[in-house]
């Protein structure tokens, strides 16, 4: 007997074909990230999004494409708040601490519980399904430009040693935020994620 937890419900008949396909993206990332690509079935997607069947393939063709875009809407959005912390003004170590912690407390959250459906999609789709691959390879790759270009902000204002590579300080960063979406799912304290930032941020030393 499956022990996941109910779907969110967006009772009614289903949304009329003009609803916004935002919302409908991020209700369908609730679902993914709760269940995993193979573990949702369509009516899983219909009784989370809230969209009657007839809307859902007109809108997306089938789960596939569905999934393809809440996990471009998510990735969007990953590498956007991670952009808007790092370039936040001032100190550029404290940026980076900052991006740093804004995953340890959502690891420690009820968020953290529900998973990421873009860590998901690497652990469970990443060999075989190359197109997926693709997308992630391309993510981390974006995150770990901005914070390669973070580190370096802070060499030029003496923050952080110029001798630190700062190529594998942000690959360094990186598993650590990746790490963190891992966690979150067995439920941390924010206690010991906080202690994981702290070891981690000494690499900027």
């Amino acid at each position: 007997m499956s022990t996941l937890p109910p779907l969110p419900d967006r009772a009614g008949p289903g949304r009329p074909r003009e609803f916004d396909l935002d919302d409908a993206l991020r209700d369908a990332t609730e679902v993914f990230r709760l269940r995993g690509y193979h573990g949702t079935s369509v009516q899983d997607l219909i009784e989370g999004t809230g969209l009657a069947r007839g809307s859902l393939y007109k809108a997306f063709r089938d789960k596939r494409t569905l999934f393809l875009a809440a996990l471009d809407q998510a990735i969007a959005g990953s590498v956007q708040r991670i952009g808007d912390t790092l370039a936040q003004p001032g100190s550029a170590k404290t940026a980076i601490r900052d991006t740093l912690m804004g995953y340890a407390k959502r690891a420690a959250s009820n968020e953290g519980r529900r998973g990421c459906i873009m860590t998901a999609a690497a652990m469970e789709m990443v060999p075989e399904d190359a197109e997926v691959g693709a997308v992630i390879t391309r993510m981390f790759r974006s995150m770990e430009d901005l914070f390669a270009v973070a580190v370096i902000r802070g060499q030029a204002a003496g923050e952080i040693p110029p001798t630190h590579d700062e190529r594998a300080i942000a690959r360094h960063l990186l598993c650590t935020v990746q790490g963190l979406r891992v966690l979150g799912k067995t439920g941390p304290t924010e206690q010991a994620t906080a202690q994981i930032i702290d070891l981690t941020v000494r690499v900027l030393d």
